[in-house]
């Protein structure tokens, strides 16, 4: 249950950052031309900004793209009424959620320098409370992930010292028929080993059924924002990851378990017979 729990965690963990980076890299930085610019020469302007370091993807809108989205809002041929369409072209600019502010800052500079660009539109003041955010709920989790620990810890080792209570007279026995220390601690520590690992291996299996049973609830019930991340294809697209995690966990267990069942076993062997009553 402790190991179910520290992965459940870890998810929690990878699945925040991403949803955070997805947030970010979906505030899209948008570049208003020239109405005289022409079309050909803003298209290959835009793909020589997709080039360019930190941006993600860029994508053309043309005036007449404009005009349509514009009717399908206001629900109106408002280019009609005026015998004219006032806006202009423009490109998309998708950013890398990993860069700095300083780096946005940058890049957001040098596109407004850029030839025929009339106007520059970036939410930045959303950005910046994304970026906040991300930053409080991270410590929030990784003080929640420290506390978790240690009483992981301190659960796991008050499980061990009562397994190894409750066979104190038999380590006695085997110590009086001269029995050596590691002798009288290595089943235990092998035994410990093998809950850990069958442990670890019940928590792999329940830990990524309850990804894929939430991850669909959230998709069904949230459509839309940005939960498409919790899903089969991004789970197997990013293994290494979660294959990390479930790695994690089995170090952690036994490194709770071997040290905690060596010295419980050890106590008992330094205690005096009227001790053990």
């Amino acid at each position: 249950m402790v190991l179910y729990i520290l992965g459940l965690f870890g998810l929690l963990l990878i699945n925040t950052n991403k949803i955070t980076n997805y947030l970010e890299e979906n505030v899209i930085v948008i570049l208003y031309f020239d109405l005289q610019k022409p079309d050909q020469e803003i298209k290959d302007l835009s793909a020589e900004i997709g080039k360019m370091k930190n941006v993600k993807q860029t994508r053309f809108v043309s005036r007449e793209e404009a005009a349509f989205q514009y009717k399908e809002v206001l629900e109106e041929d408002f280019v009609e009424i005026l015998g004219d369409n006032p806006l202009p072209a423009s490109v998309e600019v998708y950013l890398n959620a990993e860069m700095s502010s300083k780096q946005r800052e940058k890049i957001i500079g040098e596109l407004r320098n850029l030839d025929g660009v009339d106007e520059v539109d970036f939410m930045k003041d959303l950005v910046s409370s994304i970026e906040r955010n991300k930053v409080i709920v991270g410590n929030i989790l990784i003080i929640l992930a420290m506390l978790l620990v240690v009483v992981s810890l301190v659960l796991v080792n008050n499980t061990i010292r009562l397994s190894v209570y409750s066979r104190r007279f038999l380590v006695r026995s085997m110590q009086l028929v001269g029995a050596t220390e590691w002798f009288i601690i290595k089943p235990f520590v092998i035994r410990s080993v093998l809950y850990v690992l069958v442990a670890s291996v019940a928590a792999m299996v329940l830990t990524t059924i309850t990804y894929f049973v939430v991850g669909g609830w959230v998709q069904q019930n949230l459509p839309g924002s940005g939960y498409e991340l919790i899903s089969f294809k991004v789970f197997t697209h990013d293994f290494q990851i979660y294959s990390l995690l479930f790695a994690l966990l089995v170090a952690l267990g036994l490194l709770i378990v071997i040290p905690g069942t060596y010295f419980a076993t050890q106590k008992y062997l330094r205690l005096r017979i009227d001790e053990l009553y």
